[in-house]
């Protein structure tokens, strides 16, 4: 409203700086189709885009340009001989001009280029005279049927297809993009999409989520096969790295608490925090199950040991030294702390909260494998201790 009239200036927008995934928040390509259709598509598409709350700044990346005049081959045309290509090449050479000839002038080299005097405007197109494969001289208007239709001033491509993006930027407060997608997707897109016959995939910063997603899933995979293979060895046992590694989704509860109580939302860099929030939590779980060995060692029974190796102090100074050392970021304004509190807030709260499940989840957990583990041995070996077949005495 505040900015000054620029002659020429048809459309202007203000964006800030933002971090995450490059693109645009909303971005629907659509494909499949010749321009004015997509265009089309495109123009109801933005239209009905703007009634949905959260959603503006709607544009598409194929604007509207200067006039063309189309020029289709005819039947006559195609019998005399001539092609699209030869006809197209010949206009050219009668609107444009030829390079005759170059001169090497000193360092430089110069075109001679042989050219009508004449006006470039339709009537002067209609006069022009071409020259058949047989040298016969036809009007060009006998041989080629001339309309006019609306240009664009860009058109862009993707793996060959012809591909218009419908791009807008959304209101996370209002509605996220997650949402918005799986919204769309269901009924408008898939209706518009088979009302002007096109093709339609989401892409933008919405498309870079899920490939982010995708690559984090399998890192997620490989670092829990890693700290199990590490936990194994370190213990001699295939059964105590499952105790230690439970406490980890009681980490990712801790997060997503702690994200909805400060108003964030889950992003990648959430879910890469969660990667150093499980180092952490299985490092206050292997101090609690070696102060158990120790125990368990002493003679201690495995209720007491489990019992006694809840040391609140080692397990609370493991965690509270992260947790005070990150503190600090949460509370920061600056435009490149907004980019790494999804981070802190994961490793804070999932801490916190986690701390608490382990010390008294991981010694629930031994004490409950004691017991399968009597119970295994009991159905193993205590039937084969009962005598049979001994006859009561007198």
């Amino acid at each position: 409203r505040n900015l000054p009239k620029v002659a020429g200036l048809k459309r202007a927008s203000i964006r800030g700086q933002r971090g995450g995934p490059p693109g645009a928040d909303l971005d629907i390509r659509l494909t499949g189709a010749r321009p004015e259709q997509l265009k089309l598509a495109s123009l109801e598409l933005q239209e009905r885009l703007s009634g949905y709350p959260g959603v503006s700044e709607l544009d598409d990346n194929m604007p509207y340009g200067k006039p063309e005049l189309v020029l289709e081959l005819t039947p006559r045309g195609r019998t005399l001989g001539f092609t699209a290509q030869s006809i197209g090449e010949q206009v050219r050479d009668l609107v444009d001009g030829r390079t005759a000839r170059k001169l090497a002038i000193l360092d430089e080299e110069v075109d001679v280029r042989i050219q009508q005097a004449a006006r470039k405007d339709e009537d002067n197109l209609r006069s022009i005279w071409l020259k058949s494969p047989a040298g016969q001289f036809v009007p060009l208007t006998e041989v080629v049927s001339l309309r006019d239709r609306q240009g664009f001033s860009a058109i862009q491509r993707e793996d060959g297809k012809t591909t218009l993006a419908v791009t807008g930027d959304v209101d996370s407060s209002v509605v996220t993009v997650t949402e918005l997608v799986e919204e769309l997707g269901k009924s408008l897109v898939p209706e518009i999409a088979a009302k002007y016959g096109v093709d339609y995939h989401f892409s933008g910063r919405n498309e870079e989520r899920m490939n982010a997603f995708a690559d984090l899933r399998i890192g997620v995979i490989i670092a829990l096969i890693t700290i199990y293979i590490v936990l194994a060895w370190v213990f001699a046992s295939y059964t105590r790295p499952f105790a230690i590694m439970l406490i980890i989704p009681f980490g990712f509860v801790g997060a997503v608490l702690g994200h909805y109580l400060l108003g964030f939302q889950l992003t990648i860099l959430s879910m890469i925090g969660l990667l150093g929030l499980a180092g952490i939590l299985v490092n206050d779980s292997i101090i609690l199950v070696s102060r158990l060995d120790e125990r368990l060692a002493h003679g201690e029974s495995l209720k007491e040991a489990s019992i006694g190796a809840s040391w609140l102090r080692a397990v609370l100074l493991t965690s509270l030294t992260t947790v005070c050392g990150l503190t600090p970021l949460l509370f920061e304004a600056s435009l490149q702390a907004q980019f790494l509190k999804p981070m802190a807030i994961t490793i804070v709260f999932g801490l916190a909260v986690a701390t608490l499940f382990v010390l008294f989840l991981v010694p629930s957990l031994f004490g409950v494998g004691g017991d399968i583990r009597r119970g295994i041995v009991w159905l193993l070996h205590g039937a084969q201790k009962r005598p049979t077949g001994t006859q009561p005495a007198e």
